[in-house]
């Protein structure tokens, strides 16, 4: 200490050099550092997740978890074992060391439970990692005062908001939540299909029949080649409802009996069509009002 101490006070000049250069690195090392918002981590974990039944959480700790934890513990560095049971299904957490390879080691815990995921008293056993990038890095909440229809929000958000997104770099993808398209409901009369002789699978299967598009081959004229397409496909509710979903004998004096006139029953008769908003499968809200969120994924080199 007391030679550092000389050297200090004998070379000042060195000693000043020195430390430039340990400001002047540290400064170029910081401005070449990367920045992440989420890293890529490696995150030493593996879910292992069952479902059996509607067996009660004892029974299924005593049955399957406790088996699945000491085949897991014995796995190579392997630090921790946790699990947490429900009624029909459970979930054990498998973690190790941060050192480990990921990849050998879910082969190697696949592999140790490949002959006890045959057992028939089990309805499903799924192992699984979790991947940082795999989930968004943000959620924007979209909303417009002027548009109260969803699917029409929708629309504006996929038009126009996401495709500027996705333009950005290092943005790898843009999903919309709590979207709802609009569908075609028919709501078919119950006393109406029986009174026909229908039912629901007959109904759906003319609807089906009637709504495609059929290539008709092609024409060759003056040396061009044209292709023939016949289309078929619903346009609008009308159409819908004009589906002819059978036949009914008329009810008329001068009937033949071995040729009986018929009229037929369209879709129209017997249900009713409309355009609604289908169920949304997340709900999203901003200060307790409806919204769509944009969901914003990272490509993986950023």
């Amino acid at each position: 200490m007391r030679k550092l101490s000389e050297f200090s006070v004998n070379y000042p000049i060195s000693v000043l050099m020195l430390v430039l250069a340990v400001l002047l690195l540290g400064y170029i090392s910081f401005d070449k550092l990367g920045m992440d918002l989420f890293p890529d981590l490696n995150n030493p974990r593996i879910f292992v997740e069952i479902r059996a039944g509607e067996r009660p959480p004892e029974e299924m700790e005593k049955q399957f978890v406790k088996t699945i934890e000491s085949l897991a513990i014995r796995q190579k560095q392997v630090i921790q074992v946790s699990s947490v049971t429900r009624a029909g299904s459970a979930q054990i957490t498998v973690e190790y060391s941060w050192d480990a390879d990921m990849d050998e080691a879910f082969l190697d815990l696949q592999k140790s439970l490949s002959s006890y995921s045959q057992n028939s008293d089990l309805e499903e056993l799924n192992l699984s990692q979790h991947d940082p990038n795999s989930a968004p890095v943000l959620l924007i909440g979209f909303s417009h005062p002027q548009i109260t229809d969803m699917d029409a929000l929708r629309q504006v958000a996929a038009n126009y908001v996401r495709n500027e997104l996705i333009r950005q770099e290092g943005i790898a993808a843009v999903e919309i939540i709590g979207a709802e398209e609009k569908i075609v409901v028919v709501e078919t009369d119950r006393y109406q299909l029986e009174a026909q002789g229908l039912t629901l699978a007959t109904v759906a299967a003319q609807i089906q029949a009637s709504n495609i598009n059929a290539s008709g081959g092609s024409i060759v004229e003056k040396g061009k080649r044209y292709l023939i397409k016949s289309v078929g496909e619903f346009q609008t509710l009308e159409e819908i409802g004009n589906v002819i979903v059978t036949r009914r004998a008329a009810q008329t004096a001068g009937a033949n009996a071995q040729n009986p006139e018929t009229t037929p029953v369209y879709l129209r008769d017997i249900a009713e069509i409309s355009f609604r908003n289908e169920r949304p499968d997340n709900i999203v809200r901003i200060n307790g009002e409806r919204c769509l969120a944009l969901a914003i994924y990272k490509e993986t080199k950023y």
